[in-house]
């Protein structure tokens, strides 16, 4: 039998956030129906993820980054060895898919040598000033572009960045399997427990989470933050805040692969983030019944709904975010309600219907 169309996937690792988890979902339902060839380093919790679970049939590995190398000469290797594997090996390939900007950048000159189509997926919640020069160069140069978006808000990034007009991208949201994401098991506890999830960075909201804390100390709650627990320069004010309290108030448990563990141990989750294309966070903690208190920004309002599934709350007012913490902590009966009608909204994200599109736009 012949083999089945390949599809080179191009991907940079970073955390292993909602665009690269998606990522693998969706290699999971690929299964027997293309040939799965990924170039990404071969560093990182990604690339262990793809090799234990034997995810692709192919590797092309991209340089790591050397601590004297700048990014843009990373960047240039990177996709030098995409573009020569692609001359070399240009008759397997159907067609490009790019993960994200990032991996649209790397793709571009693969795609302009060998004429191959691309898809790009784009996760990104804004863009950039140098996308906005660059992106119409790019759409004139690679005519076979084809533009997908997770959301609205993706879409309106690919925009900003001169990709697309409004209306061109096809919206496909990030897939979630149900058995990735589902807890199996959920421990008894005493306090009520609500679950931080994502960066310390400043667009995650990390730093609204002392103020948060600070603010219930009256409640029998803990705080568990499911963050990277390496203290970076511009966090580590935050966390000598969150320090005084202890691990029976704030308790940093790090990052978990098995997202079904964090979402077995939490009875709320709060997503602090300023700016979000999707939030997969928010999505698997509506498949899994739990309750979501989120900053106001147009995608997590479209997957709450108007308090539907969660509670929103300005997204710069701590006060107001520990306020909606606080109903949902004295309500147990407005937690069950919210969670129904998360589990309800989380059945919009099938991974069969989104690796559908894909395939449909890969030209399969």
């Amino acid at each position: 039998m012949s083999e089945p169309p390949g599809i080179l996937f191009v991907a940079t690792p970073g955390p292993l956030g909602g665009s690269n988890r998606s990522l693998l979902t969706l290699f999971g339902q690929l299964e027997g129906k293309v040939t799965r060839i990924l170039a990404s380093p071969e560093s990182g919790s990604f690339a262990e993820l793809v090799r234990r679970e034997n995810l692709v049939e192919e590797y092309v590995v991209l340089p790591r980054r050397p601590h004297h190398w700048t990014d843009r000469v990373l960047r240039l290797a990177g996709a030098a060895r995409i573009a020569w594997w692609l001359v070399r090996n240009r008759k397997r390939v159907t067609a490009i898919h790019a993960n994200a900007l990032t991996g649209l950048n790397l793709a571009t000159p693969a795609a302009i040598i060998t004429r191959k189509p691309v898809v790009a997926w784009i996760h990104d919640p804004m863009g950039s000033t140098w996308g906005s020069r660059l992106g119409p160069l790019v759409r004139r140069l690679i005519p076979r572009l084809r533009l997908a978006a997770v959301s609205a808000t993706a879409e309106a990034s690919a925009v900003a960045n001169g990709l697309c007009r409004p209306g061109d991208a096809t919206i496909i949201p990030n897939p979630i399997e149900a058995d990735e994401v589902v807890a199996t098991d959920r421990p008894a506890h005493q306090q009520i427990t609500i679950g931080f999830l994502g960066g310390v960075t400043e667009r995650k909201g990390f730093d609204l989470v002392p103020p948060v804390v600070a603010a219930l100390e009256d409640q029998p709650v803990v705080f568990n933050l499911y963050v990277n627990l390496g203290r970076r320069r511009d966090s580590r004010v935050i966390w000598e805040r969150l320090d005084q309290w202890g691990p029976d108030r704030v308790d940093p448990v790090g990052r978990l692969a098995d997202v079904r563990l964090v979402y077995g141990a939490v009875d709320i989750v709060w997503v602090a983030s300023r700016a979000e294309s999707f939030c997969r966070v928010a999505a698997e903690a509506m498949m899994n019944g739990l309750p979501v208190v989120a900053g106001d920004i147009p995608p997590l309002r479209d997957l709450l709904g108007d308090d539907k599934a969660g509670l929103l709350y300005p997204v710069e007012d701590p006060e107001a975010a520990a306020a909606a913490l606080r109903r949902l902590i004295d309500d147990p009966e407005l937690r069950r309600r919210l969670g129904a009608a998360g589990r309800r909204r989380s059945a919009a994200f099938p991974p069969e219907a989104v690796t559908a599109k894909l395939l449909e736009l890969y030209g399969i």
